[in-house]
């Protein structure tokens, strides 16, 4: 239909308008890229969700794939950069928590399915305040990144 044809043009201009800078490089007086980005990272354990937030931590949950050009788009741009890759590498404050499914996994479809997703990149925070999580948009932002954290974490 032609509804469904735009909003297809509409994320294929998105992810373009993301992509572009990935391939070619930030702009000048980007943000600098944290090199130890994957360093930080653990595996995906959902129970280890529920425990982290318990003990009064934040979590923030990446699913991603090698394949999909968005993730690789939002890591490159958001997720190891500036502060927000800063707020991430304080394993004291927040739980960096990584998602493969560049191969089928059923445990992280299930995941995906319980809140209402069947695609990628999906983005949540988890904290004392949100318990059941902040389901950040598709195409990330610092500003919607760091907003997240600061009101699972209970700081706003």
């Amino acid at each position: 239909s032609a509804r469904w044809a735009g909003a297809a043009l509409a994320g294929l201009l998105a992810v373009v308008a993301f992509a572009v800078p990935a391939v070619f490089g930030p702009s000048a007086g980007a943000a600098p890229v944290v090199e130890s980005a994957a360093a930080r990272w653990v595996p995906f354990d959902e129970a280890a969700i529920r425990e982290q937030v318990a003990a009064g931590r934040t979590v923030f949950v990446d699913v991603t794939a090698d394949w999909c050009i968005t993730c690789q788009a939002n890591k490159k741009l958001v997720l190891n950069r500036g502060t927000v890759a800063q707020r991430l590498e304080d394993a004291g404050a927040v739980t960096a928590m990584r998602a493969d499914w560049t191969r089928p996994d059923e445990a992280i479809s299930r995941y995906l399915a319980r809140h209402g997703r069947y695609g990628i990149p999906f983005n949540i925070v988890y904290g004392p305040a949100a318990p059941e999580g902040i389901a950040l948009p598709e195409l990330l932002t610092e500003g919607a990144v760091l907003d997240a954290l600061d009101r699972a974490s209970g700081k706003r």
